[in-house]
């Protein structure tokens, strides 16, 4: 135990560190106002500089394995904080059923995309999730069970939260010139943006009924984490089982059926509001940890041998889930709307 201790201890304080100055680059006022990226996003970024432009001794390395394998569990588990079941059921049927939509769409398209790309199985998996569900946290709940090259998940979650950030300037835009219904707008960016924090920098300065719908909705997509990361694994296993690989129990993600625990115990309202707020606090520190951790196992070099083909499907993902979001938002909320 003491021994397993010094294996870990040094790479999870440093990542435990730049998850913390994440935290406080993220609360800059300056950042919230031009630039609004969360914890994670910023925990990533500074993981991907540390470990690219200054040497990082093997003794941080069981530390660094632990925080993106271990810390990110209780994290994704941390996220139900977030949720109670009434804020889901007060999407109604149309918004449940637009999140469906996209979600099922994305995981088509990007199957769709595996041949004529000669995409990877694995990383086609990774692209999907995290465009479809909640960004860079998703991808590292989808490779719990789909177990890609650490490059190929370093690109899938550079990739989408380079186009999830992208969003989150070009949405805006694209409504201040066309004047969308701004209920058409939450919707789109709740269903098509990738992670919580880039839909709220996206509809916070359009109006507060798109702020709500769209939070309410990209949150709605985070529950959808549990019924995905189950299926891949039904999927995945199924294949390696019959390639003689290992059973359903050494690779079930608990971690996700301890998030939708979490989302049941907030939904009785048992805890005060102040330590809900503060187990939030903590949770988006977790990821931080967890996502730093990947940042110091993204070497750049590496993600650039990726090749062209998983280019083409992020570039494909995001236009296509851009577009799909928007369609079936204008036909859920707009005008003449279902």
């Amino acid at each position: 135990m003491i021994e397993k201790a010094r294996h870990i201890l040094p790479g999870l304080l440093l990542t435990a560190s730049i998850a913390l100055v994440a935290k406080l680059i993220s609360s800059l006022d300056f950042l919230k106002a031009h630039l609004p990226l969360g914890p994670v996003m910023v925990a990533i970024i500074l993981g991907i500089a540390v470990r690219n432009l200054v040497p990082v001794h093997g003794i941080f390395e069981g530390g660094i394995r632990f925080s993106f394998r271990q810390v990110l569990r209780l994290g994704v588990a941390g996220l139900g904080f977030s949720l109670t079941f009434g804020e889901i059921a007060s999407v109604g049927v149309k918004g449940f059923l637009l999140d469906t939509l996209v979600i099922l769409g994305t995981y088509l398209f990007a199957r769709l995309l595996v041949r004529p790309l000669g995409l990877s199985q694995e990383i086609s998996w990774l692209l999907a999730t995290g465009t479809a569900i909640c960004g860079a946290s998703a991808v590292a709940a989808a490779n719990s069970v789909v177990k890609a090259k650490d490059e190929e998940v370093a690109f899938a979650v550079t990739t989408v939260t380079f186009f999830g950030t992208l969003s989150m300037f070009l949405f805006p835009a694209i409504e201040h010139w066309m004047g969308f219904p701004l209920d058409v707008y939450g919707a789109w960016a709740g269903s098509s943006i990738h992670e919580v924090a880039q839909v709220i920098g996206a509809t916070v300065n359009v109006s507060p009924s798109s702020l709500a719908l769209g939070t309410i909705l990209k949150l709605t997509r985070v529950v959808f984490l549990l019924p995905v990361i189950i299926l891949l694994e039904f999927w995945i296993l199924k294949g390696r089982r019959e390639k003689g690989g290992s059973s359903r129990r050494e690779h079930f993600p608990w971690f996700v059926v301890a998030f939708a625990v979490v989302v049941g115990i907030n939904s009785l309202h048992i805890l005060k509001p102040s330590l809900t707020d503060a187990f939030n606090n903590l949770d988006s520190i977790l990821l931080a940890i967890a996502m730093a951790g990947l940042g110091l196992e993204t070497r750049l070099s590496k993600v650039f041998h990726v090749g062209v083909a998983p280019v083409k499907a992020g570039v494909a993902l995001w236009i296509f889930v851009s577009v799909l979001g928007f369609v079936l938002s204008w036909a859920f909320y707009g005008p003449h709307a279902i």
